[in-house]
């Protein structure tokens, strides 16, 4: 009896000792950080909005820190095993990862799954969001939102969404049950093939981020009633907002969004480095350019406010999730 918990004392002392061996270095190398390339985590295939931004942000953290930023692909399993990759890494500042809106809901979505900030992730930055906008089917008898509104009251609809607990769809969802829509869902994997299928009339509306639409809203065959942000969008600026033209307020910022984590335990010196750096990139002319071709509207904050913002979208997507009875457990 005595044995064992002399065991059990010593084996507690020895991970205690390790842990701040651990800390000590990582302090203590923080000041030359980086010394060698840094990986960036995409929970997406090569392409993705999110890849992108990774791809953007990477290389100006390359020029600027003198190190090789690389992204790595890591898609499935609505970015879990990227993520779940990103919590385990070493906390050293050599894996980070550019991850979106969908890793809020990741402890109602997976069972037995914690994704809390500065236990299971570091926030380091916001870094853009990509507005959303009703979208519907050019031969739907609706060219404003109005009209939509008393198309659709009480009409059968098939509403086309990304994915189970994204912010399409429970932003989609949520319209058409304040519009009294009998709703048919229509699940797709990413927003194209809910933008093409809008185009070829197989679904009557969704929720679109501009750009994945950009071509077949040109052309005529998808009609943009309103974004569903508090502001209207700088290249579609003739564009009403939802509250301007009476939209449920509930939905209201459910739009794809876009952060910077870093794993558990990252030193407060590379975590302070990595958000001034991020949040002058963000400045820059060119990138606020590049981001606004693939529908990203660049937007920074303080570590601090990034860990907010996560945690009232989570809140605000639980709420929705149980009021308007939406199961995504997987």
């Amino acid at each position: 009896m005595v044995s064992d918990r002399l065991f059990q004392a010593l084996r507690v002392a020895l991970m205690m000792l390790s842990t701040l061996l651990t800390q000590t270095v990582c302090a203590q190398n923080s000041s030359l950080y980086p010394e060698r390339p840094v990986r960036l985590l995409v929970g997406f295939q090569a392409g993705a909005a999110t890849d992108t931004l990774a791809r953007i942000i990477g290389q100006h953290l390359s020029e600027r820190l003198k190190q090789t930023f690389v992204v790595e692909n890591k898609p499935g399993a609505a970015t879990r095993i990227a993520m779940e990759a990103l919590s385990k890494a070493s906390p050293d500042g050599y894996t980070l990862a550019v991850a979106n809106a969908v890793t809020t809901v990741f402890p109602t979505m997976f069972v037995g799954m914690s994704f809390e900030p500065n236990k299971d992730f570091v926030p380091i930055t916001l870094l853009g969001r990509s507005p959303s906008f009703v979208a519907v089917k050019a031969s739907l008898p609706a060219t404003t939102y109005q009209e939509f509104v008393a198309y659709a009251k009480g009409a059968k609809l098939a509403f086309g969404h990304p994915g189970n607990g994204t912010n399409p769809h429970v932003a989609g969802v949520a319209l058409g049950k304040s519009l009294g829509i009998d709703l048919v869902e229509v699940p797709f994997k990413g927003n194209q093939p809910v933008a093409a299928a809008m185009a070829a009339g197989e679904i009557d509306y969704a929720m679109l981020e501009y750009e994945s639409a950009r071509p077949l809203v040109e052309r005529g065959a998808i009609k943009l009633l309103a974004v569903t942000e508090p502001k209207r969008y700088s290249l579609r600026p003739e564009i009403s907002t939802g509250r301007e033209v009476g939209m449920t307020l509930e939905i209201e910022g459910l739009t794809p969004w876009f952060i910077l984590l870093a794993p558990p335990g990252l030193p407060a010196s590379v975590v302070s480095l990595l958000n001034r750096e991020v949040r002058e990139i963000l400045k820059i002319s060119d990138v606020q350019e590049r981001l606004l071709k693939i529908g990203i509207e660049p937007e920074s904050s303080t570590t601090v406010e990034a860990a907010n913002y996560f945690m009232a979208h989570r809140a605000k997507m639980n709420t929705l999730l149980e009021r308007l009875q939406i199961s995504i457990k997987n």
